[in-house]
């Protein structure tokens, strides 16, 4: 099948992050490192935990939420086909048919940091915005224009420190809501 999807990590999938090693496979090598043509933060709260039952890593969340000041969101763009979109999809706890999950996918308008080339990428954006602004004025969590490799370091969830190695679904502990 053609890799012909562009996708943008802001996250623990940038290259040499938490959870790109195990989809070197279907990520392949970054494109380039482009950022968001219009207004979006990745937030990151202050506190270690994952929303994402399909994540085994408990970490600093990365959320890319829109306007949130002026920052233009960096990350790595990847060249990805149907399947390997369905795979990271899994990983975000994304179903199109579904209203549930921290993420929606939706198309993105990035550019290189260069200003080479402009192009439109599948992201995952928080599905509700509001609650993850909220945490940034409250001072619970940092508004940044990229993740990096300490906010991204991790261990495994509770459930994997117990079975390690067991399939998804993994506990999780919503930055929002507390363990879930």
């Amino acid at each position: 099948m053609a890799r012909d999807i562009h996708y943008f990590a802001y996250g623990t999938l940038q290259k040499g992050l938490s959870n790109y090693a195990d989809m070197t496979d279907v990520l392949g090598e970054p494109r380039g490192r482009f950022r968001t043509v219009a207004p979006f933060a990745v937030v990151v709260p202050h506190e270690r935990g994952c929303a994402n039952p399909g994540c085994s890593l408990l970490h600093r969340m990365a959320a890319l939420v829109p306007q949130v000041g002026a920052l233009r969101a960096e990350g790595d763009v990847y060249l990805v086909d149907a399947d390997g979109l369905r795979v990271v999809d899994r990983l975000e706890n994304y179903d199109s048919t579904q209203r549930t999950g921290p993420y929606v996918r939706r198309a993105v308008a990035v550019v290189a940091v260069d200003g080479a080339a402009q192009l439109t990428a599948q992201a995952y954006l928080v599905r509700d915005p509001a609650p993850w602004r909220a945490l940034v004025e409250m001072g619970r969590a940092d508004a940044v224009a990229c993740y990096t490799a300490d906010m991204a370091t991790s261990t495994p969830k509770h459930c994997c420190v117990r079975a390690p190695g067991h399939p998804g679904v993994h506990d999780t502990i919503d930055p929002l809501r507390g363990r879930a």
